[in-house]
Formats: structure tokens, C-alpha cells, sequence
């Protein structure tokens, strides 16, 4: 009952006449191919990993582990129909990051015969694709419960102007809502730019928050914001966790940024690691099962408690 297509085995022939020795021998069915639609910076950029990078990065390590082959792909790859055909004539499944994902690239990837999971996103992009994505709920809903337990007299709301900033500050405002916050004390406050490109807008605006701020709750949609607002508050002698209390979205220290020298930010966790492994898991769950399932997996956000709230 040996199977000699799929079985790793060699077969030793001796030809006891001529003294010679012949094996046969065949090899272990060929490694998934498997490509990563994302961006990786080089040289490594501890923010940027820490914010990113560690996505595409655990994805292909923990691919690699389960033997496959791993190659990036780039957005021109994705968003240029006959380019992308050509490189999913060679692979065995793709993984997309929502950044990649615009009404050009999902419909080139809705004509791939391969398996394709989208990930890193915080809504539900498209029904036709398997996804992971990050439930913010759990996360919220703990932070909500220890606002209203501590009868903040009002909670100010800092997020940046992108898609994920404005979902988690609605997340946020529904989560205290129902906690059974007044949404009248509610104030929140748009950031122009993205904080990973430069910290002067979130700076100034902490800078003009510090007159105002002693006793309130400051809610960040982002560790970056955070950050330049930490560097503000610290030069005007302000403390978060005794004059105010800073909860923060992402929980960046607890993927390697450190810019203050050990974990200080009560921040909402985003499951940065969980989320690029569930995806490998599910693409390689994908290739071995094909099925016309699609599968979107929420891997939960929780509260991680440190210096500058709920201490």
C-alpha cells in the first residue's frame, strides 16, 4: 500500500554479478508557492516594522516554517491585469494588504484561479474575498467600561484623517456610548496628516491641548499620534496617568518600538502578529481544501494597561 507518487522512499538495487549499486529515488511533493502583496522598507525602520513592516514579514517567516516558497509582489504587480496573471501563473495562493486594495486591484483579483486572502484592515472590504481583519469592539469595549467607571467629567478625541482613523474614532464614540457616556462631553479632533510621515501636526495640537486637558480623557486613534503628543505634554510638565489620563489605539511597544525606553501607553492592542499568522494559516487552509467558501476571520482587539491610564 505505498503510494510512490506522494511517499518520500528509495529503492537499492545491487547487481551482485558486477558489484554496481543503482537507487531510485523520488522526491517530496513540490513547496507551496505563495506570493505577498505588500511593502517592506529596507533598511528595517523600528516605527515603521513595528507599525507595518511586521505584517508581511511574520506572513513570509511563518510560510517559510511550513516550507513553502515566498515572493513580494509590489502594487504595480497587482494593479496591472496582465503582470499579475503572469505571476499567478507561478504561485499557489496570494496574500494582499488592504493597502493594495482599490477598485483596480480587487477586480484583477477576482479573475485569479488562486486562493487569495486580504488582511490588515479593520471593516469588511469585499464579500468575494477570504479576509482577516482586526475586530475592534473587544478592545473598545474594555476601555469604555473603565471610562465610565471613572466618571470622566469629558473625553477628547484625536484621529487622523484616513479611513482607519475615522472608523476607530466612531468605534470608540459608539463603544462609550453604550457604556453610557454622555456623547455631548464627547469632542473630537481631526489630525491632518498621517502621523507615521511626520509628528509637528500631532505636536502642536498637544502643545495647545496642554492648557486644557488636566483631568479629561484623551483618546488617540493612533501610538504615533500619541507619541509627539507625549514629547509635547512631557516639555509642558504635564504627566498622562495623574494630570490626565491618554488611552492610545495600536499598542506599538508590544511589537518592539520602544521610543521612550520601556512600555508607557495604555493602548488598545491590534493583533498585528495573530493577523499575518491567521492569514498564512488560512490561505494554506485554502490550497490544500479548495472549496467556493469564502472565510472572514476577526481576530479581537483587547486593552493593554501601562502608565498613562486605568494604572
Amino acid at each position: 500500500g505505498i503510494n510512490i507518487f506522494n511517499s518520500f522512499f528509495i529503492l537499492d538495487f545491487r547487481d551482485n554479478l558486477h558489484g554496481r549499486t543503482f537507487f531510485i529515488q523520488n522526491l517530496p511533493d513540490l513547496a507551496d508557492r505563495i506570493g505577498i502583496a505588500d511593502k517592506l522598507a529596507y533598511p528595517v525602520i523600528p516605527l515603521r516594522e513595528a507599525a507595518l513592516d511586521i505584517r508581511p514579514r511574520t506572513s513570509m517567516q511563518y510560510l517559510k516554517n511550513c516550507s513553502c516558497e515566498v515572493r513580494i509582489l509590489d502594487y504595480e504587480e497587482v494593479r496591472d491585469l496582465q503582470l499579475l496573471k503572469r505571476e499567478a501563473a507561478s504561485l499557489d495562493g496570494l496574500i494582499v494588504s488592504s493597502a493594495y486594495f482599490d477598485p483596480v486591484t480587487e477586480a484583477n483579483l477576482l479573475t485569479l484561479p488562486i486562493p487569495v486572502v486580504i488582511n490588515l484592515h479593520e471593516w469588511v472590504m469585499a464579500p468575494s474575498f477570504n479576509q482577516v481583519i482586526t475586530d475592534l469592539y473587544p478592545g473598545m469595549k474594555l476601555a469604555a467600561e473603565e471610562i465610565v467607571r471613572r466618571h470622566f467629567p469629558e473625553i477628547v478625541v484625536i484621529y487622523e484623517d484616513h479611513r482607519n482613523g475615522h472608523i476607530r474614532k466612531d468605534s470608540f464614540i459608539r463603544a462609550v456610548e453604550a457604556a453610557g457616556y454622555d456623547k455631548e462631553r464627547i469632542h473630537a479632533i481631526q489630525v491632518e496628516e498621517w502621523a507615521l510621515q511626520s509628528g509637528v501636526p500631532s505636536y502642536r495640537l498637544a502643545m495647545k491641548l496642554c492648557k486644557d486637558i488636566r483631568g479629561k480623557l484623551l483618546f488617540s486613534t493612533s501610538d504615533v499620534v500619541s507619541f509627539a503628543m507625549l514629547e509635547a505634554f512631557h516639555e509642558a510638565g504635564l504627566k498622562p496617568g495623574e494630570d490626565f489620563q491618554l488611552l492610545s489605539y495600536d499598542n506599538l511597544e508590544g511589537y518592539g518600538y520602544l521610543p521612550f525606553g520601556k512600555p508607557v501607553l495604555t493602548s488598545i492592542d491590534s493583533p498585528k502578529i495573530r493577523i499575518a499568522e491567521r492569514s498564512a494559516e488560512l490561505l494554506l487552509d485554502k490550497i490544500q481544501h479548495p472549496s467556493d467558501e469564502t472565510v472572514i476571520i476577526r481576530l479581537p482587539t483587547t486593552l493593554v494597561g501601562r502608565e498613562t491610564a486605568f494604572s
